[in-house]
């Protein structure tokens, strides 16, 4: 499951619809964006208090952003991942920042163990500006063909449209959890910008959205599975 948490915003009205959709709907991993941590809110993230009930037994954070607010003198924000299945390593890593881009952007690299194998995972939540958040994806990309590392990438892409850059970027390697099913993710702007990027060697299906109410956002949630047994991933 992949789900921006849209900060503490509204999140005593939020928390509780999260909670019981994650209860519903079960997955062994959820990646979140904006996950936040805002001492005149709470001395813990979100997703700290959400696993107080959920009771996952890994949780990683990397609240690693310094944002400006109008509305708290230092907004720390970041990604992070709870799962059932062994972490092993997780590592953030600042993307670039262009000049006239507001934000820094990091990715959330985890590495987790599903029936002795090491399967690695990419939690991204990339520049609200669509051609920023293009060459954040390529950086990534980039990263991952050097380390010749093979990820699943999920979160909040920032991207409508994103099959348009398939060629430039991913080629025939990795489908698109939109080449499965079409689907709104931001249905303040009827927009389809949070996705599952699966490499071939998995069998992706696309289970669905929660309603609406959890965030801006509706979390998304998708099945993956391997393709054949000895399917293994390239490590650093």
């Amino acid at each position: 499951m992949t789900l921006n948490l849209e900060g503490y915003f509204n999140w005593d009205d939020r928390a509780d619809h999260i909670i019981r959709h994650i209860r519903q709907t079960n997955p062994d991993i959820i990646l979140f964006q904006e996950v936040v941590y805002l001492p005149e809110e709470s001395q813990y993230t979100q997703v700290s208090l959400l696993n107080r009930l959920l009771k996952y037994p890994y949780y990683h954070g990397s609240v690693t952003r310094l944002q400006p607010s109008p509305h708290y003198e230092n907004y720390r924000e970041g990604l992070a991942v709870l799962s059932r299945l062994p972490i092993t390593t997780t590592e953030a890593l600042v993307l670039k920042r262009e000049a006239d881009d507001p934000h820094n952007r990091i990715v959330q690299f985890i590495d987790v163990i599903d029936d002795k194998k090491i399967v690695g995972l990419a939690n991204v939540h990339l520049s609200v500006r669509n051609d920023h958040a293009v060459h954040h994806l390529e950086e990534i990309f980039s990263i991952m063909q050097d380390r010749d590392e093979t990820r699943i990438l999920a979160g909040d892409f920032n991207v409508d449209n994103i099959d348009r850059h398939a060629a430039s970027l991913w080629r025939d390697k990795y489908v698109l959890s939109t080449a499965k099913h079409q689907y709104v993710s931001f249905p303040e702007g009827h927009k389809t910008i949070d996705y599952f990027l699966v490499p071939k060697e998995y069998e992706l299906d696309l289970l669905g959205l929660s309603h609406d109410g959890l965030s801006d956002h509706r979390a998304l949630t998708a099945e993956i599975e391997y393709k054949h047994a000895l399917t293994r991933f390239a490590r650093a």
